[in-house]
């Protein structure tokens, strides 16, 4: 990469940078707005003075200083909560408020729906004008209505602020509604809304939620089984809501989850497809504006009528900046074009940086950019049909080093087989979305033709998902349960950076610099594993339904304390904090009357639990006080499933460094337990509220 080819790749750095931080911290810089309007005026001056070659560095220093503060201030202008009237800073309780929807409905365990709020009350006949928005959160539509973008609801309701994680190293909901723009969510029954207009919004996001709607009812004609049709439905438009766990998981577990969204592959694919042909019109001169233009419009037709998702909406973008360079300058970087394209969808939204899809997708073209020929130029000529595959594979090997660091960090696992699959995936992707872009356009000419046309589309993904779930099957086909703190992700792409050099320039000190990072990580994860080999840690998880789960950390193993949960609660309360522990044995305990456990450093008695040299008492329905034996001090009393005691009786018994009140209990009697505690100086630990309690020994 030549910088003198890339000069948005040297403007973009300090924008994201800005953006970046504000993004982390969130906190606005007193008078910014003044700072960046003189640092305007500076630059303006600085680009029209003469001055000495030998001074052009304060030009470059100023510009990078205005697109870092231009970054700070546009990223934390985006905040929706400082809106000069948002709903949380009405003087009158809010329990009404007229919205409209701003993007399509979605619908999976719950219907989730964002609004941006118009006006907000304590009664639906005294609203006021306000702002803001809110995630709306429903089990059924109301009955006999489908709301869609662009309709205004009455809600009866009141927009709490979102909750942070309950439990350790979990996803952090809160955050990643943040970077949508949401900070309170509405929990609303279907009789609670009332749709009071529809038609409002932009009519271009009208017309391609339209028509997204339409060709999902194309594909449920030709795609009669739910797997098959919710797959060609994520193929084509990019819609995933009907996905089911076992397709997810196939398809995530085979480094295959890039082609369930419409994405830069397929947007790659239709360009591709575009380009052979009108390389065939053999066009010259001015008339190249006009394949450029054709190009780029059915781009952005196929964006739309896939409902101009973030993913394909990233894509389009990047391909249009490409092809614009590329018509008027020939030469166009590629390391030009993405950080422009970059550049154009952080204006249009700074928070898509902070975005996994948007991180991903940068990091896998990034990859296939920069490794793919270096790649191709190792292997030596061979036949036609060899090389294709062998281009298929090394793109693939390219895209999944850009974004090794990510996948690590995002999803603590890394498919083995993701070239075996890749291949599957991209060719298969690449006949079916030609191919349902043909069976749009035949279904208007003959639905005759269509049928059979869909028949063979049907058995094609029929085909690949049965591949998928073959190579799923295969023995060692995942290294799982691998977690990395942010640091050592980007302690790797540093790594890659080394590797890259030393590929470019075929120095020995970059491959030094890439082995002495890469045993430096080594040595942090041997010291790191050393240290959790040795932990030891109590752990009482926050779950709904009254569900109950304690764990008990010893170095590499872990005792679990649980009812009848499903592998499915368990895993979204604790499996994240077990992968970060580097828990490689699970040891699960039945909490039923009369049972008894017994290992070298737990012993459970009910309701006595001693772990190491730890004492702990949990005290349940079937518990009676009893105040004729001597105190017996232990670290803490665990309460669970709402018994019927009091505080003061138990302390007498068992004096207790902490009272833990499990999500087992009712609310009324945490919170008459909480005034308790607050009045006497207890101290406690609310698991529904403060999130799970954690000690370590």
């Amino acid at each position: 990469m030549n910088p003198r080819n890339s000069p948005f790749f040297r403007l973009f750095l300090p924008f994201a940078t800005g953006v970046a931080l504000a993004g982390c911290f969130d906190t606005p810089i007193p008078y910014s707005n003044q700072f960046f309007a003189g640092l305007i005026l500076l630059v303006c001056i600085l680009a029209i003075s003469r001055y000495r070659y030998r001074f052009r560095w304060v030009f470059g220093i100023s510009l990078s200083v205005l697109l870092f503060v231009f970054g700070h201030v546009l990223t934390i202008g985006r905040h929706e909560m400082r809106l000069p009237q948002h709903f949380s800073t009405l003087q009158t309780p809010v329990n009404y408020f007229w919205a409209e929807v701003y993007e399509a409905p979605a619908i999976g365990g719950r219907i989730k729906i964002p609004v941006r709020v118009l006006a907000a009350g304590a009664g639906a006949d005294s609203l006021e004008q306000a702002q803001g928005n809110v995630l709306l959160l429903l089990d059924s539509m109301p009955e006999g209505a489908l709301i869609n973008y662009g309709d205004r609801l009455l809600v009866r309701g009141r927009p709490l602020p979102t909750e942070p994680p309950k439990n350790p190293e979990v996803f952090n909901y809160q955050r990643y509604l943040h970077f949508q723009n949401l900070h309170h969510q509405c929990f609303v029954t279907s009789d609670s809304i009332c749709i009071s207009g529809t038609g409002h919004g932009s009519w271009i996001w009208r017309h391609a939620y339209r028509c997204r709607d339409q060709l999902l009812y194309l594909l449920r004609i030709h795609f009669p089984t739910d797997d098959e049709y919710a797959v060609a439905s994520a193929l084509l438009v990019g819609f995933k809501d009907d996905l089911s766990d076992e397709i997810l998981s196939a398809y995530a577990e085979t480094g295959s989850m890039h082609a369930l969204a419409v994405s830069g592959t397929h947007v790659g694919m239709l360009y591709m497809g575009l380009v052979f042909f009108t390389q065939r019109l053999r066009l010259r001169g001015r008339a190249r504006l006009i394949e450029t233009g054709a190009v780029l419009l059915a781009i952005w037709a196929f964006t739309f009528l896939t409902g101009a998702t973030a993913s394909v909406l990233r894509a389009s973008v990047m391909f249009s900046a490409y092809m614009v360079g590329k018509a008027f300058f020939r030469q166009s970087s590629a390391w030009n074009v993405l950080p422009a394209s970059a550049f154009i969808l952080l204006l249009i939204n700074p928070y898509f940086l902070f975005d996994a899809g948007f991180q991903l997708s940068y990091a896998a073209v990034a990859g296939m950019i920069f490794f793919y020929p270096r790649f191709y130029k190792m292997f030596p000529p061979g036949p036609r049909w060899s090389d294709e595959v062998l281009k298929v594979l090394l793109v693939g090997v390219s895209a999944q080093l850009g974004t090794l660091p990510l996948t690590l960090f995002y999803f603590n696992q890394f498919p083995v087989y993701f070239w075996l699959a890749g291949w599957i995936v991209v060719l298969g992707g690449a006949v079916f979305l030609w191919g349902g872009v043909l069976l749009v356009l035949v279904n208007w000419a003959s639905v005759t033709c269509a049928a059979y046309l869909g028949k063979i589309l049907y058995w094609l993904v029929l085909w690949m998902n049965k591949a998928i779930f073959l190579i799923q099957k295969l023995p060692f086909s995942m290294v799982a349960d691998v977690w990395i703190p942010a640091w050592v992700s980007a302690a790797l792409y540093l790594a890659l950076i080394f590797l890259g050099a030393m590929l470019v320039w075929r120095k020995g000190r970059w491959m030094a610099a890439f082995l002495g990072l890469m045993t430096a990580l080594g040595m942090y994860r041997v010291h790191a594993r050393g240290q959790k080999l040795n932990q030891r840690a109590i752990v009482v998880y926050q779950l709904p339904q009254k569900r109950r789960l304690i764990d008990f950390f010893d170095g590499n193993r872990v005792y679990a304390l649980s009812d009848t949960l499903t592998p499915k609660q368990e895993a979204f309360a604790a499996r994240p904090l077990r992968i970060a522990s580097a828990i490689h044995e699970k040891i699960p305990i039945m909490l039923e009357a009369g049972l008894s456990f017994r290992a070298p450093n737990l012993v459970f008695e009910q309701p006595f639990i001693q772990f190491f040299e730890e004492k702990v008492v949990l005290i349940g329905p079937a518990f009676q006080p009893d105040t004729t034996h001597a105190p017996l001090h232990v670290e803490a009393l665990i309460l669970t499933q709402s018994p019927n005691v009091s505080l003061a009786d138990c302390l007498k018994q068992f004096p207790a460094n902490m009272l833990v009140f499990d999500a087992s209990n009712s609310k009324r009697k945490v919170d008459r337990w909480r005034k308790e505690c607050e009045t006497e100086g207890w101290p406690f630990h609310d698991v529904r509220t403060q999130g799970a309690w954690m000690h370590h020994l």
